[in-house]
């Protein structure tokens, strides 16, 4: 008889909420002097069903500016009902301090995630704020908007290299898929290095109301559908372009088309967001500040026009229209396929029971570890560690100087620094029980790199100063039990 295994409570900024609930929370942030409590924290809504599921989290306007996004957020958390719910959802309107926009004409000063727990205050924000909303969930769903207020359907952007990406993107009803570019401190690239599924979806209207955040708020809901957090009861938001095939997560191009404006002048009758164009096709015409004919905008290629500036002052060099490519069909070529030389088994990188792995955060750059799918979380053996500090913030955390072997014969021993997460109490092999510090670091094993949590503890009787365990290894991994070396030059055995 299948035993259905009851719904959880969600604890976010020190609250815990509980099944069948649906309450506001404020992340607490580090304050200053003098500064009001309210001014330092996020607020958050949190909904947990009464079924259990998967913790989804929702973001939106990260940079401060994008109030039809925020709009969305909060819509969509208002249209959350508990009891329809299985697992929880954690809205976050602005993923800024304090919880309000940017005014206009201020530059926001954009947070770098993952943060750092010991660094300064803006990186102590970061942390937290990663800390309580993207770890623990299982997707991320960012809610943005085209920048220079240009109009815009729903688009949506990720790391394509993710096959969850592509497939979680078919379910949404976006008129197109971009990649989302590599930045330090990008929140989805932080998300995807911690094992979280993340998706950006951006749109916008002429104007900051709730029809205009109406599309965002389909568009999460389809997804929070697709991921089984909602009862599949409502309509699909509207045509997409993206449409997997055979089965088959769908692919789609890396890159958009951008058409600047040649001269300064006046936009008119420009095409409106969503409709497909072929090559060539007229978008609009630029009126010159002096006398004389208009010129076209054309298109420079076949594709849906996904973002539009309005009618209105233009100058020259700046974006007037975005323009997605159509999105290749049929089967992946043999072409995409990957060339970093490690065998994939249906689409999964294939790993040995040992391969060498380096930790770039702790300036490790090869270690021979064990790969135990029987273990949970990891270790990383240390031969000696120290408290010389404490981190700031809300959460007091001791900062640990330790001493970590080297990788090669003869190699001197690393020394460096680590914020200690939490303690934890494990049971090793033998029944021992042994009190443990925690570290969150970068594990870069084989293609994939991501940030993980690791024990630090003796491993000096064990033949191996690394273990791997499988929340550090993720979805798209493969361990072949009687193979070693198979990512690296080490020598393999069958």
């Amino acid at each position: 008889m299948a035993v259905e295994l009851p719904a959880r409570g969600v604890r976010v900024g020190g609250v815990s909420v509980a099944p069948g609930e649906a309450r506001a929370v404020a992340i607490p942030l580090a304050r200053g002097r003098g500064t009001a409590a309210a001014e330092r924290s996020v607020p958050a809504w949190v909904v947990v069903g009464n079924r259990p599921g998967p913790r989804i989290s929702v973001v939106a306007a990260v940079r401060g500016v994008e109030a039809t996004a925020a709009r969305a957020a909060t819509r969509l958390a208002a249209s959350l009902d508990p009891a329809a719910l299985a697992g929880s959802v954690v809205v976050v309107p602005v993923l800024r301090v304090g919880g309000r926009l940017t005014p206009r004409g201020r530059a926001p000063a954009l947070l770098k995630f993952p943060g750092d727990a010991a660094g300064k205050r803006a990186a102590r924000d970061a942390f937290t704020l990663f800390s309580d909303v993207v770890v623990g969930a299982q997707a991320l769903i960012v809610l943005g908007a085209p920048r220079r207020g240009r109009r815009g359907v729903v688009v949506a952007r990720g790391h394509l290299e993710d096959p969850r990406v592509r497939r979680l993107a078919a379910q949404c009803g976006a008129s197109a898929l971009l990649g989302a570019p590599r930045a330090e401190g990008d929140l989805l690239g932080a998300a995807a290095a911690h094992q979280v599924v993340a998706l950006e979806l951006s749109a916008a209207g002429a104007s900051v109301d709730a029809a205009a955040a109406e599309p965002l708020v389909r568009a999460s809901r389809a997804l929070l559908t697709g991921i089984g957090v909602l009862a599949a009861v409502e309509p699909p938001p509207g045509p997409s372009l993206i449409r997997p095939s055979r089965g088959e997560a769908p692919r789609a191009p890396a890159r958009a088309l951008r058409v600047r404006a040649s001269a300064d002048g006046f936009l008119e009758a420009p095409v409106s967001p969503g409709k497909v164009v072929r090559a060539r096709a007229v978008l609009g015409r630029v009126e010159p500040t002096l006398p004389g004919p208009p010129a076209a905008v054309v298109a420079p290629d076949a594709g849906v026009i996904v973002e539009a500036a309005g009618p209105g002052p233009v100058r020259a060099g700046a974006t007037l229209f975005v323009l997605a490519p159509p999105p290749p069909g049929g089967a992946p070529r043999a072409s995409d396929a990957p060339t970093d030389g490690h065998a994939e088994v249906d689409g999964k990188t294939r790993v040995g029971w040992v391969e060498h792995v380096a930790l770039p955060r702790l300036e490790i750059g090869r270690l021979k570890a064990k790969i135990d799918t029987g273990a949970r979380t990891s270790a990383l053996h240390v031969t000696r560690m120290r408290t010389i500090d404490t981190a700031g913030g809300p959460n007091r955390r001791p900062i640990l100087e330790i001493t970590v072997p080297g990788g090669r014969r003869g190699e001197r021993p690393h020394v460096v620094r680590a914020t200690v997460r939490e303690f934890v109490m494990v049971r090793d092999t033998s029944g021992r029980t042994e009190r443990r510090p925690v570290i969150e670091t970068a594990l870069k094993l084989g293609p994939f790199e991501r940030r993980i949590t690791v024990t630090l503890t003796d491993r000096g009787d064990m033949l191996f100063p690394m273990l791997v365990g499988r929340t550090a290894l993720g979805p798209d991994v493969v361990v072949d039990p009687s193979r070693r070396y198979l990512l690296g030059r080490g020598r393999k055995r069958q």
